[in-house]
């Protein structure tokens, strides 16, 4: 025999926006198998099992004053809790878009990093190469002005 996870939530009514108040839906559909269990909170220790359990709840003084009563006590509650999920969510969201921009952002300052010693390494490069030019034009300058000079003094 094997044990079965029974999943419970808290039962919500829904809004009806024509008549302006919250009104019960069966959360449950007929012949329905591996039911989740509402818990109401109109009373406490109330459980709903099944779809006539539910039908037989909803008949019940205390489940129509908690009705009623709904908007006043719980909605904002439960509007809360909705709100926080979602933020949650999208913080965990941001956090890991935040953390894989943070991985984006050091490859490439590794990338510049080596980007620029290379860079550097070749500017070294062309700046003594070009030393050596420099050299190598002022000692062709300086055969010529000793040439010049001793055709000038012919």
């Amino acid at each position: 025999m094997s044990l079965v996870r029974v999943t419970t939530e808290i039962y919500k009514p829904v809004f009806n926006e024509n008549e302006d108040h919250f009104v019960d839906k069966c959360p449950y559909v007929k012949h329905e198998r591996n039911r989740v269990h509402y818990q109401c909170r109109c009373k406490a220790g109330s459980y709903i099992t099944s779809r006539q359990e539910y039908l037989q709840h909803i008949k019940s003084k205390t489940h129509k004053t908690f009705i009623e009563n709904y908007s006043a006590y719980y909605k904002e509650v439960d509007d809360a809790e909705d709100t926080n999920k979602k933020l949650t969510k999208d913080n965990e969201i941001m956090k890991r878009k935040l953390e894989i921009r943070e991985k984006e952002i050091e490859k490439l300052k590794e990338k510049y990093n080596k980007a620029e010693k290379i860079h550097k390494k070749e500017n070294d490069k062309l700046l003594e190469d070009n030393n050596t030019v420099k050299g190598q034009l002022e000692k062709i300058i300086n055969g010529f002005d000793g040439v010049c000079t001793i055709i000038n003094s012919f």
